[in-house]
């Protein structure tokens, strides 16, 4: 046996093989527990965006759509202000099976990559496939990761996951490594932005804080700024087709989220001092309490191992560096912590102090590899290790699916939206803030409001992203129609434009002069459809300068 195991240690093709064995066994297993797909906390919200998106891919070319079917059809634009990117090709499966099995193939598929990623950094900054398999394998299986996926359904912060090892791993070639890898960074950054963007405000507070303490190496090379800024303003460019279009519906108008509604605040979000150090033995164990974040036991245990490492070195430095940010992210999810108070204040928008525990799960689980593989010498102490790992992982899945089968079966995912359950769409952030309420939409419903007392509305159809009607009046009038407004929207009399502007209920309201057949739908804006031409292009120029330079590395 040991000479078998002697044999796999000195052939190093064959440890991300046998790593990525029991990822994809450990893959399976999840899926296998977590079934069947229950609703979580934000499930119909994204579950909704993903359906919208499989639609949009049928409509238009430019991916610019609406979820025309929101609101009993007064449409909601999620995806204006909730990138997409990561969901197409898992759209394009659900076009071709449902969405059902696309949803749940996304999370194997993104599974299988985040520990691919992970590993892939793990190794290449510390040169220890051993560290990179448990790190690799404690993070993707992180139960604040499981958490994230079944119990909150929060898609996007999920999926995020899957990147934030591309984005150390570029930050690293920037601070320590060969910094003409920096478009490591750009891919990293450019892939968060397009999955959540309160993850990556929180990944970019990150990286400014491990700039900081490595500020020395930065100013000895001050080549490696320059390059660091280079993969940001690459990064600005190739996001054009998220940010520049969400940016232009931010300044064109005002929403519910510029309420400054107190329950978007992080300080009133933060869980007590009890709910808060559980939340470090969580996974094995089942709390009383099923709603409680937390990095959990394995990699509580994780960071104690550090007690049994003697060894000084700079690698191990590191890790204790990224261990004591991960102790104080989970000091900021506390209710003591002065989120009121400046500069704090400027990461309200973040709304949950505990989302700071995704990255104590990587900086924990990192150092959990690289300990046990300064402890563990033989490789005998090493396979029963991971063996140990394997195990626990196991248990935690079959202890937590319990738990989120209790809590989270009650509601089938067909469930459809009404104004009962407020159309599944959370916190409604995305209304304009004209709108008197959502129970005034519901109240509403299809009618078409006219100012002329001679004006006569018929025959009003709604024909997928399109409404349709017929006026007939004598005097120009302005008609408010039974869509929420967003700029980009296209009304035609006849087949000639006429005006679109926005109601004092938030609604659209167009412009007509004669009698005619009305048509409106979302057409998008000149700024969307460059963005997205930019976008595209950015990335094949990309891609071609990597594949270059890459080429003439081996030259």
């Amino acid at each position: 046996m040991n000479k078998f195991l002697d044999k796999i240690q000195q052939n190093k093709k064959y440890h991300f093989w046998l790593f990525f064995a029991v990822l994809l066994f450990l893959s399976a297993l999840m899926m296998y527990f977590y079934q069947p797909l229950c609703t979580g906390s934000d499930f119909f919200f994204h579950y909704r965006r993903f359906q919208a998106l499989m639609d949009g891919l049928k409509d238009s070319p430019f991916l610019i759509y609406t979820d025309y079917t929101a609101i009993d059809g007064y449409g909601y634009f999620t995806k204006a202000f909730y990138s997409d990117v990561i969901l197409i090709p898992f759209a394009l499966v659900g076009n071709l099976t449902n969405a059902a099995f696309a949803y749940e193939f996304m999370i194997f598929t993104m599974t299988v990559l985040c520990g691919v990623f992970t590993y892939i950094t793990i190794n290449s900054i510390y040169k220890n496939t051993y560290a990179a398999a448990i790190g690799a394998i404690l993070f993707t299986f992180a139960i604040y990761r499981l958490f994230d996926i079944y119990h909150r359904a929060a898609l996007g912060e999920a999926l995020s996951f899957t990147f934030i090892p591309i984005v150390f791993l570029g930050i690293y070639q920037i601070i320590k490594g060969d910094y003409k890898k920096w478009y490591i960074l750009t891919i990293g950054f450019s892939l968060m932005i397009f999955t959540h963007l309160i993850s990556t405000v929180l990944m970019f507070v990150t990286m400014l804080i491990l700039l900081l303490i490595y500020s020395k190496s930065l100013l000895k090379e001050p080549k490696r700024i320059w390059y660091l800024v280079l993969a940001g303003l690459v990064t600005i460019i190739i996001v054009s087709y998220y940010v520049w279009p969400m940016a232009e519906q931010m300044f064109s108008n005002l929403f519910y989220y510029d309420r400054g509604d107190e329950i978007f605040n992080p300080q009133g979000l933060a869980y007590p001092v009890g709910w808060v150090i559980w939340g470090m033995f969580t996974g094995i164990l089942i709390p009383k309490q099923a709603f409680i974040p937390g990095v959990g036991l394995l990699l509580t245990c994780a960071i104690v191992l550090r007690l049994f490492v003697y060894e000084k070195s700079p690698k191990l430095k590191s890790i204790d560096v990224g261990v004591i940010i991960g102790l104080c992210y989970i000091i900021a999810c506390l209710p003591m912590f002065p989120w009121s108070v400046f500069p704090f204040t400027l990461l309200s928008f973040i709304q949950l102090p505990w989302r700071l525990l995704e990255f104590s799960s990587f900086f924990f689980a990192v150092a959990g590899g690289y300990y046990l593989s300064r402890i563990l010498r033989t490789n005998m102490r090493r396979l029963l290790a991971v063996g140990g790992v394997v195990i626990a992982i196991a248990l935690v899945f079959a202890n937590n699916a319990r738990e989120y089968q209790l809590y989270r079966c009650e509601e089938p995912i067909t469930t459809q939206a009404t104004i009962i359950n407020y159309y599944h769409l959370g916190g409604a952030e995305y209304i304009p803030l004209k709108v008197p309420s959502v129970d005034f939409l519901a109240e509403r419903k299809d009618s078409v409001l006219y100012q002329q007392n001679e004006t006569m509305i018929s025959d009003f159809a709604r024909n997928r992203n399109i409404v349709e009607f017929t006026v007939a009046t004598q005097k120009a009038d302005s008609l408010e129609l039974p869509l929420l407004y967003y700029k980009g929207y296209q009304a035609s009399l006849n087949g000639k434009d006429i005006p679109v502007s926005e109601s004092r209920h938030g609604l659209v309201q167009v412009a007509v002069s004669d009698s005619g057949r009305v048509e409106a739908y979302y057409a998008g804006t000149f700024l969307q459809k460059a963005s997205f031409a930019i976008s595209v292009t950015a990335i094949l120029f990309f891609c071609i300068f990597i594949y270059l330079d890459k080429k003439k590395r081996k030259a």
